[in-house]
């Protein structure tokens, strides 16, 4: 009860100090480094998008969401990325599906690979939830800093982390969507070139 709300209500302070940081940390690597890109390093994709998928149908577990995970990532590839970042960005819109989701709601992850015919060679991961949705009017403003949908029923609602997570994935050079319905729920879509 109570010490569990008080608990949360820490974490979520710090997490929002964390973001803070984070979000400058990214600005800063932006601005003042062109190469930060091509010093990252190539590393495999299933490995660490696995272990995402486990830890969070196990916090799934833990509030009673229905979380599955379906990685299907070939073993060998690899695309050079800042695995603590992309990890915050992974958790980040995992933990926004987990608020604006009520229980027994579904929350699942997927990762494919696609190849097309212009030869490109694309990983595809989803993060979708069947929970309230975002309104049309706030789509649009969803990755900006701070920015509360109107859907938003508590004071940490999709602010600063949206705005993190695309910072990410565009510093990474990838490209993040999000597709909503209300009532429906939400899908966000990270496209990585391999």
């Amino acid at each position: 009860g109570e010490e569990m709300k008080k608990t949360l209500e820490i974490i979520t302070t710090k997490t929002n100090q964390l973001e803070t940081m984070i979000d400058t940390l990214i600005n800063f690597v932006k601005l003042n480094n062109d190469d930060w890109r091509s010093q990252l390093k190539t590393q495999p994709l299933a490995p660490f998008l696995k272990e995402f998928g486990e830890t969070s149908v196990a916090t799934g577990g833990v509030f009673n969401r229905e979380v599955s995970a379906d990685i299907q990532i070939a073993e060998d590839t690899q695309v050079p990325y800042d695995k603590q970042l992309f990890q915050r960005a992974l958790e980040n819109i995992f933990s926004n599906a987990l608020r604006y989701t009520k229980e027994k709601d579904r929350i699942a992850i997927t990762a494919r690979e696609e190849h097309y015919s212009s030869g490109a060679h694309c990983a595809i991961i989803k993060i979708a939830d069947s929970g309230a949705g975002i309104d049309t009017k706030d789509k649009k403003h969803i990755f900006e800093l701070f920015y509360r949908g109107t859907n938003s029923r508590r004071e940490s609602g999709m602010g600063i982390g949206l705005s993190v997570v695309k910072n990410i994935i565009d510093t990474h050079g990838w490209q993040i969507d999000v597709a909503s319905q209300k009532g429906v729920g939400t899908t966000f879509t990270i496209t990585i070139p391999v």
